[in-house]
């Protein structure tokens, strides 16, 4: 009989027969890597399965049941060795890393007893230590020694340790310190609907640069979408996991883990797509260089007394520009910033035009057009403090007479406002 996963509420079950008999189903999903087009290693996942009639339980029904009757540690114990038991009887399973999420409250007790059943399971089942990936859930350990003794003794073992759900609740990038994790997961709530949301993408960027720095591997939890997979890879995602390429299936179930028709199509997919950002970023820098070199045309023949006048005449004709404004060769802001739309006059906002005589000196385009002697600079988008919209800055030394100056140029970044 083909067994059904019932809904937690109406589940009924002795979970104490269950872990007697050993009547645990394990899942795997597999985690790929799109770089190199195969499966790197599959995630163990457990059903319990109902001695009453054989229908399956869901793994929260199976702990919370578990948690009640105290038996979470034996289930915990139970659900790794029949996954280290599947994972070996996978072909060319020594190709592979077996990802295993530990229950929170079982991982409290790990560094306090005797023996490590992790090493004693894996010993049982014939499988490298380097063949196992020990999940942990930071934000469920609160004492930061104790999340140090944990992935060091997982570490010393030569097992790879990896850090669960980071970006969700209250994850501390201080922990990435603690825990040194080989693999960062990247949270399913941060990787939802990535493809459509700005902030989205760049707290991903950030945990994606952050793991790069410290030597972590990134992994994209739980991928529906085409269009976030490929926004992923764009951010720099090493690994993938989720429903988009394979469902967790039993081994009886599918031949190989790897994908490989799926993957083969959308890397094709993603070298369309990667063209095209391309091209549409090449335009839009193309575009605001047209702009700024016209309004620089009108500017260097005239006098500074009358950079503001063309500054209002240039930017009523132009819906992409945010500010306009000019720095001397010191930094310093020469003029009013000129404003392509009203701006409230509010002298507690956070968020205004900058008045003459404001020193820019720190800001990152005329840093370095200063220190590298360039002669133009492009800013990555970010938040104007003239408006709060986001916006990149256009910058470009000019002489005028006998003076220098910079003309800077805020064009709204309109590829990114329309994700927000």
């Amino acid at each position: 009989m083909k067994a059904t996963e019932q809904p937690l509420e109406q589940v009924q079950f002795d979970i104490a027969e269950i872990v007697e008999k050993e009547l645990i189903r394990i899942e795997f999903q597999p985690i790929l890597s799109l770089k190199l087009k195969k499966a790197v290693g599959v995630e163990a996942l457990c059903r319990g399965i109902n001695p009453a009639d054989r229908t399956v339980i869901s793994p929260i029904a199976l702990f919370t049941e578990a948690k009640k009757h105290k038996m979470v540690l034996a289930l915990d114990r139970l659900c790794r060795k029949k996954a280290m038991i599947e994972f070996s009887k996978i072909p060319d399973h020594d190709n592979l890393v077996l990802f295993l999420n530990f229950d929170a409250s079982v991982l409290d007790n790990v560094i306090d007893e005797d023996k490590s059943w992790t090493k004693i399971y894996a010993d049982e089942a014939g499988l490298k230590y380097q063949n196992i990936a020990v999940e942990i859930l930071e934000s469920k350990i609160e004492n930061n020694s104790k999340l140090e003794a944990i992935t060091e003794k997982f570490s010393s073992l030569g097992m790879f340790v990896v850090l669960d759900d980071f970006g969700a609740l209250h994850s501390n990038l201080n922990r990435l310190v603690i825990s040194k994790p080989d693999i960062i997961k990247i949270d399913r709530s941060l990787i939802h609907n990535v493809s459509q949301s700005y902030y989205q993408q760049s707290i991903i960027k950030s945990i994606i640069d952050l793991g790069k720095k410290i030597g972590s591997l990134t992994l994209a939890e739980g991928v529906e979408s085409k269009e976030d997979v490929m926004k992923c890879h764009e951010l720099g995602a090493d690994l993938f996991q989720g429903f988009f390429f394979a469902r967790p299936k039993s081994i009886s179930d599918f031949q190989e883990f790897s994908c490989k028709t799926l993957m083969d199509n959308i890397s094709f997919e993603i070298k369309d797509y990667m063209a095209l950002s391309l091209e549409q970023k090449r335009f839009q820098h193309a575009s605001f260089e047209s702009i700024l070199n016209r309004m620089l045309d009108e500017v260097v023949n005239s006098q500074p007394s009358e950079f503001q006048q063309i500054s209002w005449d240039f930017i009523k004709t132009h819906k992409d520009i945010e500010c306009v404004y000019f720095l001397n060769d010191d930094g310093v802001q020469f003029g009013d910033t000129i404003c392509g739309f009203d701006i409230p006059d509010n002298e507690h906002s956070l968020f205004h035009p900058s008045k003459t005589g404001t020193d820019h000196s720190l800001k990152e385009y005329f840093y370095f057009i200063n220190s590298l002697n360039l002669l133009s600079y492009y800013t990555d988008p970010y938040i104007s403090l003239a408006t709060g919209m986001l916006c990149r800055t256009m910058a470009k030394r000019f002489d005028c007479g006998d003076k220098n100056f910079i003309l800077c140029i805020d064009f709204i970044d309109s590829r990114a406002c329309n994700l927000l």
